[in-house]
């Protein structure tokens, strides 16, 4: 049944000073009773709960670097790496994090996707499986069809038998879609990769990472239409929470923020991962404080009771259960 009309607005949602000027969270859950209903789902993921997404490209020897805005060493990748097992952080893949943002289905409380762009076997399988290996963790890739040969497909459906990878699209040809792109090359970038992908490694992507980070509002709408669930942009705005995605204003002017979410640079990344840890102990403060007020509202805007929060172990005063409504 749909949630009764809310009468009064809803309490203040969560923010930060932690984000640059100019970037906005944004709530993307239209109606404010299932987005409470979700964010305090007991069986979902607490408050706090924070998702840093990264982009990789190339990785590097120290003495064979590439003096570029995206190309790390072989020791940046290893600071991001003990960086992220102090702080606790665990990877998920993009199915998993469309179900934390869609519905707050349950993932490590510190969690971390990290996404190599482009057609990069080498660098794969050199620097980054080994690592996701000795940690028991996932990497995405975001791949591009065209011209990829014989033995690189073989190549690919090798390392993917090891069950650490999650391919995505990273579209057809890498084409920069932008407001002149014609519609013809917009749906051949986005939608001709899928039957494709899905038959070199057994299942459809779900996830279009931009190429080049480029988007329109129409681009967004073809990729919803093809059944993708996800969008990443190479725009730096900050971590993720459950209803919370920080945007600048052109992904905003989209409308639709799953389909434009924000990436870290690895070149950055160590420190962006001591950022999303500060997000995510603010945000559960804030859900400590908030929850009082969140509780009320919900009882006289949307009728029932929300769950009682992961720290209480008795009834919250005013509050007859812990049922769901």
């Amino acid at each position: 049944m749909p949630s009764p009309a809310p009468t009064l607005p809803p309490p203040a949602p969560f923010s930060t000073a932690r984000l640059r000027p100019g970037v906005a969270a944004t709530a993307y859950v239209d109606d404010a009773c299932r987005a409470l209903r979700l964010r305090w789902d007991p069986d979902g993921s607490p408050p706090g709960t924070v998702v840093a997404p990264i982009m990789f490209h190339s990785v590097r020897h120290p003495n064979d670097m590439l003096h570029d805005s995206v190309t790390i060493s072989t020791d940046d990748l290893q600071v991001i790496t003990d960086r992220a097992r102090a702080l606790g952080f665990q990877t998920i893949t993009s199915e998993e994090l469309a179900g934390f943002l869609e519905e707050n289905r349950r993932i490590p409380a510190r969690s971390m996707i990290w996404i190599v762009d482009d057609r990069r076997p080498g660098t794969v399988e050199q620097y980054l499986l080994p690592q996701v290996e000795a940690n028991d963790w996932t990497l995405t890739l975001g791949w591009i069809i065209a011209d990829t040969r014989p033995d690189l497909w073989a190549w690919m459906e090798r390392l993917n038998a090891t069950g650490r990878l999650d391919v995505q699209s990273h579209g057809y040809w890498h084409t920069y879609i932008v407001p002149e792109t014609p519609d013809e090359t917009v749906r051949q970038e986005i939608v001709d990769p899928i039957p494709i992908l899905k038959e070199h490694f057994g299942q459809r992507p779900i996830a279009f990472v931009w190429p080049g980070g480029n988007f329109t509002e129409h681009s967004v709408e073809v990729a919803r239409q093809a059944g993708y669930r996800l969008g990443f942009t190479a725009f730096s705005r900050g971590p993720l929470l459950f209803n919370w995605i920080p945007l600048g204003e052109g992904e905003a002017a989209v409308g639709d923020p799953v389909m434009v979410l924000p990436r870290f640079w690895s070149t950055a990344a160590a420190v962006n991962l001591d950022q999303a840890a500060s997000v995510a102990e603010e945000s559960e403060a804030f859900a400590h404080e908030s929850y009082p007020a969140e509780a009320a509202w919900y009882r006289a805007s949307c009728g029932g009771e929300l769950p009682l929060p992961p720290w209480e172990t008795s009834t919250v005063p005013g509050q007859a259960s812990a049922s769901h409504s």
